[in-house]
């Protein structure tokens, strides 16, 4: 069997969940082939919260290995230590910084791919003409087409376990479901609480089922939650199942989610339901959730840099016309 060492620096959720599309193709590009993910400052949350969905696709997780930046990793071969392999058939550099590529480049191997110092050291290199990508799944996407020597299509979606999707079935009353998110990595990222609680009562008031989605960091938001929307559900407060895989379910099951720039967004933007997508501070085109129906809403298109300046009305309006 052939290998493949990817190599990148860390993942946090959001960042695990916008390179799914990259790894579901990974089989398309290199069929029948070990794969290697090789995480070097810190550590990836494919050797955690997402490892059962990349199961199967990565091999091996070499988690938090600090090798990448500094030259006694290049010198002595550090790398030694920690991969399960010494040589590859192909390796590819996710990064652009000179240190970590001079490091992999060290590792024996056939074929190494890389787009750092504008693919320099690349064994194959894309078009005089290339012009590199804002959007990281794209950069990705390009990486893996030039070590494949032809196209590569994203392949998007999560497939979730039946026990998952009975398990949501659950969680959710009848009838059509809007999920909303308010939490975010960030709390400079997100929306007002109150705004949320607007929305949720107008929802409810026109008839739909609201269900907001609290992960641990978010819930102390529950008891305002709670009182300020009569008939909201909590389902994730409901059911003791920590996996990924229940909110991505939840997501599937609904017929719209809404939330902001961060993990959980990426985490409901994974199932290819509708989502709305709210961005303030930060800038979509670089890191816009990966999905076949994300609809972006961004403070920077009325002015303003601000979460609060998408008003409820403008959110409301969004859900309603995709509702």
């Amino acid at each position: 069997m052939k290998s493949l060492l990817i190599f990148s620096h860390c993942e946090l959720i959001g960042d695990g969940m916008m390179k799914l599309p990259f790894i579901n193709a990974l089989y398309d590009a290199f069929p029948e082939t070990e794969v290697t993910w090789f995480a070097g400052r810190h550590p990836t949350i494919f050797a955690t919260a997402l490892a059962p969905i990349v199961d199967g696709k990565i091999h091996h997780v070499v988690n938090h290995s600090k090798l990448g930046d500094s030259l006694v990793d290049v010198m002595y071969k550090k790398w030694r230590t920690v991969l399960p392999h010494h040589a590859y058939d192909v390796i590819l550099d996710t990064e652009h910084k000179l240190l970590p590529t001079l490091m992999l480049k060290s590792i024996p191997h056939k074929r190494f791919i890389s787009a750092s110092m504008k693919w320099l050291l690349s064994d194959q290199k894309p078009k005089s003409s290339y012009i590199r990508p804002i959007l990281l799944m794209n950069r990705l996407m390009d990486l893996l087409s030039v070590a494949a020597q032809r196209t590569i299509e994203p392949v998007f979606g999560v497939d979730v376990p039946l026990s998952y999707m009975e398990n949501a079935r659950a969680l959710l009353p009848e009838g059509r479901t809007v999920l909303l998110a308010p939490g975010a990595g960030g709390r400079f990222k997100c929306w007002p609480l109150q705004n949320f609680i607007d929305l949720g009562n107008r929802l409810i008031t026109d008839g739909f089922n609201v269900a907001y989605i609290l992960g641990p960091a978010e819930t102390e938001w529950y008891d305002a939650l709670h009182a300020g929307v009569k008939g909201a559900f909590f389902p994730l407060q409901q059911t003791a199942e920590k996996s990924v895989y229940i909110t991505i379910a939840l997501a599937k099951l609904a017929d719209l989610s809404i939330a902001n720039d961060g993990g959980v967004g990426h985490i409901l933007a994974s199932a290819d339901q509708p989502i709305i997508s709210m961005w303030g501070p930060t800038d979509p085109l670089k890191s816009t959730p990966n999905g076949r129906n994300v609809h972006v809403m961004c403070a920077r298109d009325v002015g303003s840099r601000l979460m609060e300046a998408l008003t409820v009305d403008m959110i409301y309006a969004k859900a309603k016309d995709l509702l």
